[in-house]
C-alpha cells in the first residue's frame, strides 16, 4: 500500500507540473508582436479603457517583471523606475522591426544586461 501511495503521489506532481508548464506557454509571448499586444492591453486598461482586458494586460507587466526579477542582480543591476523598461522596449521594437517575429527572451535578456549592468 505505501509503494501505491508513493506512486500516486509522484503522478499528481508530475501532472501538476505538466499543467503549469502548459499555463505558463500560455502566457509568455511567443514573439515580440504579442508581447506588444499585451502592453496595448495594458495601456489601455491603465487609461481606464472599458473595453480593456485585465487578464491580458497583467501577462505584459507580469512577464517583464519575472523577468526583471530573475536577472535582477545576476547580469542586471536595474534601479530605475519600471517605465523606464517600457520606453527601452519601445525604442527597441521601433529600430529593430524584425524582432517583431523573434522570441522576447532573445532580444529583451540581453538589452537588460545591456543598458543595466552589474558592478558599475
Amino acid at each position: 500500500m505505501p509503494g501505491n501511495r508513493r506512486l500516486l503521489a509522484a503522478a499528481i506532481i508530475a501532472a501538476l507540473a505538466c499543467a503549469q508548464a502548459r499555463a505558463q506557454a500560455l502566457v509568455a509571448p511567443r514573439d515580440s508582436r504579442q508581447l506588444q499586444s499585451f502592453r496595448a492591453e495594458a495601456e489601455a486598461f491603465n487609461r481606464q479603457d472599458p473595453f480593456a482586458n485585465a487578464y491580458r494586460a497583467g501577462h505584459y507587466n507580469g512577464y517583464i517583471a519575472g523577468i526583471l526579477d530573475g536577472l535582477q542582480g545576476r547580469s542586471v543591476c536595474f534601479r530605475d523606475c519600471v517605465c523606464e523598461i517600457d520606453k527601452l522596449v519601445d525604442r527597441h521594437l521601433a529600430e529593430h522591426p524584425a524582432a517583431g517575429d523573434r522570441p522576447v527572451v532573445d532580444w529583451l535578456i540581453p538589452l537588460l544586461q545591456a543598458k543595466y549592468p552589474c558592478g558599475n
